[in-house]
């Protein structure tokens, strides 16, 4: 995940916070899953945020 992905991914969770009972582990899952090639930053988006929660 690049600087500006990371960026989208930080205002993102910013904009659902309430949704997002626990935004540490939350992120750890997308950037391992962004190791992975497992990431993009379009479902995060629209909403969707990669079952990650």
């Amino acid at each position: 995940m690049g600087p500006v992905d990371a960026a989208i991914m930080v205002a993102a969770m910013l904009q659902r916070g309430e949704e997002i009972s626990s935004p540490g582990p939350y992120r750890r899952s997308l950037t391992a899953k962004a190791r992975a090639g497992e990431f993009s930053i379009g479902p995060l988006l629209r909403g969707k945020a990669n079952d990650a929660r």
